[in-house]
C-alpha cells in the first residue's frame, strides 16, 4: 500500500515533501486536505494531526507531520542510498541546521500571508508589515549561506534544497526577489528548475499563483 499524504498543493511544505518523493521515485496517495475550507479541523485530521497542519504522512501505521520530518523518514525508508540526507553525523547535522532555519525563518511567509489568502486584507496590508524586513533579512543570510555553493550543503542535492526551494518560489509570487540583492539565490533556483522533481513544485505553484493573483 502506497504511503498516503494529506496535503494541499499550493503549501510550500506539502511542496518540499512531493519533491522529495518524487526524488526517490515513490508514490504517494494523495488525499487533498483544504486548510482554507477548514478540513484540518475535522476530528479524524486532528486524531492524526493535533497541530492541524499540512502535510502528514501515514505510512504503515506510522504518523508523521512536519515537512522536515517526513522528508527524512521518506529518505530513511525508500530512499537507494541516502545522498538526499547523508547518514554521515556531520553533513546530517548541516541539513539539520538548514532544515531548522528554514522552518523557523520562512513559516512566518505563511503568518504575513493568511490574513490576504483567508482574512481578506489587502496585499498592501501584507507589504507594510514589519516582519516582510524580517524575512528578506533571512534571505540575506541564504544568500550568504550559498556562497560559492552549488547547493546549499555542498556539492550535492539534499532535502535542505528541496525545503528551501518550495520557499522561495512562493515568496518570489507575494513579494518578489530582488535579482540585484539576491543573485546567488535566483542563480541556484534557476539551475534547480531543472530537476525533474520541480515539476511537482510548479503545479503547486500555478495553484497558489492563481489562489494569490484572485485577491487585492
Amino acid at each position: 500500500m502506497a504511503p498516503i499524504l494529506y496535503m494541499l498543493p499550493a503549501s510550500p511544505p506539502v511542496r518540499a515533501v512531493l519533491m522529495t518523493a518524487k526524488c526517490l521515485n515513490i508514490e504517494l496517495e494523495q488525499k487533498e486536505c483544504n486548510v482554507l475550507a477548514g478540513d484540518q479541523y475535522k476530528e479524524e485530521y486532528l486524531k492524526l494531526n493535533p497541530a492541524h497542519t499540512v502535510p502528514t504522512l501515514v505510512d504503515d501505521g506510522v504518523v508523521i507531520w512536519e515537512s522536515a520530518a517526513i522528508m527524512g523518514y521518506l529518505v530513511g525508508k525508500y530512499g537507494k542510498d541516502d545522498s538526499l540526507y547523508p547518514k554521515d553525523v556531520s553533513k546530517r547535522a548541516v541539513i539539520d541546521q538548514l532544515l531548522h532555519f528554514s522552518t523557523s525563518s520562512f513559516t512566518r511567509l505563511l503568518i504575513l500571508m493568511k490574513p490576504v489568502v483567508i482574512g481578506g486584507n489587502k496585499k498592501s496590508t501584507m507589504l507594510e508589515n514589519p516582519q516582510v524586513d524580517s524575512l528578506f533579512h533571512n534571505l540575506d543570510i541564504l544568500e550568504t549561506i550559498l556562497a560559492d555553493k552549488k547547493y546549499l550543503s555542498g556539492d550535492n542535492l539534499t532535502i535542505a534544497d528541496l525545503s528551501f526551494l518550495s520557499w522561495i518560489s512562493t515568496i518570489d509570487i507575494s513579494l518578489k526577489i530582488p535579482e540585484d540583492r539576491f543573485p546567488k539565490i535566483l542563480a541556484w533556483w534557476k539551475e534547480l528548475k531543472k530537476l525533474p522533481c520541480y515539476e511537482t513544485n510548479r503545479e503547486g505553484v500555478a495553484q497558489f499563483e492563481a489562489m494569490w493573483a484572485s485577491k487585492e
